[in-house]
């Protein structure tokens, strides 16, 4: 699992051997009550119930000698509402005595910051034990093995590469594949994607980010909240001192009291504003390394492949949009883009093949 500030993620290996199907659900259920629950709100038919805000995907892995036939299972819960699925975990984890049954023996990988600080009520509630896995090191991991192709399960390396992470703030990583650690982490920012969120809160009556975002690739404008260089110096000069007159001068200049906005244009707005701020830190670090790829990773990313014409999914695309166009202009079109599958989970997924390849654990969540 990977608890950042923002989102609590799950990731579960999940291997489909036949055993007896009585036998093997009764004691996956007694033993292990936080797979049980993965297992259960990532599910086909249980998908468009779930909460809002609450994301599920399943990948297939592949069939092999191996690793034999494994799927994927991903969850994503807003951090406001993780006691609720604690709850859950909860009422299988204990008994009718409210004593813990055996699945403390049970060992799980776990990043990010808020299962640091939240280890000792976690293992208790979820009646685990915890491993805790450095939190780049599980993105970079489980960045590695969203790389593999063919459902192949073993790993391809791929260095020197950079990473732009973005989660509640943003981490910039060097993935060098040289001696331990084998990554760096280069910059950053504290304008994240719950800088975005809390901007378009404050501002507009959105109470949906995603639905936001949707509005205002269908129906917002941009360049009224944002002073453009044709507004300072006119569309024909503009173009004779060799500068576009679509450029933006100043995000947000235009707002004031009198400002005639939508909410779809404010979070225009605040996106194009937000992802050139993403475009720009990515490619100037990029020229710095010499590279000519950038990776851009988290939850506002979404799951890259296949249709999904979800609310979240269609949101995901404008983000991905906007971000390619970016770095697009920052680089004059010399740095590419490109976005992981299934980018909200990798901190999850990496900290668990850490784990056990480090032997610390036996568990696939």
């Amino acid at each position: 699992m990977d608890i950042g500030g923002t989102f609590a993620k799950f990731a579960l290996f999940d291997n489909d051997k036949p055993s007896s199907p009585a036998t093997h659900l009764h004691k996956q259920h007694t033993r292990y009550p936080l797979e049980t629950v993965i297992r259960e709100l990532t599910q086909t038919d249980t998908k468009d119930a779930l909460p809002r805000g609450w994301i599920s995907e399943t990948l297939h892995l592949g069939t092999g000698a191996e690793c034999g036939s494994v799927m994927l299972r991903m969850l994503a819960i807003p951090v406001l509402e993780l006691d609720n699925f604690v709850a859950k975990v909860e009422a299988i984890a204990l008994d009718s005595t409210g004593s813990a049954k055996e699945s403390m023996q049970q060992r799980i990988a776990a990043t990010g910051g808020g299962a640091l600080k939240r280890k000792d009520e976690l293992e208790s509630r979820f009646g685990v034990d915890i491993v805790v896995v450095h939190e780049l090191q599980s993105l970079v991991r489980g960045w590695q093995q969203q790389l593999n192709t063919g459902g192949s399960c073993a790993e391809q390396q791929a260095a020197p590469a950079l990473l732009c992470n973005v989660g509640t703030g943003v981490s910039i990583v060097h993935v060098t594949g040289t001696d331990a650690p084998g990554f760096e982490r280069v910059s950053g920012s504290g304008i994240g994607a719950s800088t975005l969120w809390s901007l378009i809160r404050r501002m507009t009556s959105f109470d949906d980010f995603e639905q936001a975002v949707v509005a205002s690739a269908s129906s917002g404008d941009a360049q009224k909240a944002d002073i453009l260089v044709g507004d300072i110096y006119g569309v024909k000069t503009s173009k004779a001192i060799g500068m576009p007159p679509d450029l933006v001068a100043g995000f947000l200049g235009k707002i004031n009291d009198d400002s005639e906005l939508s909410d779809a244009d404010m979070v225009a707005a605040l996106v194009r504003m937000f992802t050139n701020n993403l475009g720009q830190l990515a490619v100037f670090q990029a020229r710095l390394l010499h590279l000519d790829t950038v990776w851009f990773t988290g939850g506002c990313f979404g799951s890259v492949g296949g249709a999904d014409d979800s609310t979240q999914g269609q949101a995901c695309l404008v983000v991905r949009k906007a971000v390619d166009q970016a770095v697009e202009f920052w680089s004059a079109g010399k740095i590419t883009v490109r976005f992981p599958s299934n980018a909200p989970f990798l901190g999850a997924a990496g900290a668990v093949l850490e784990a056990a390849a480090a032997g610390g654990t036996g568990s696939p969540v």
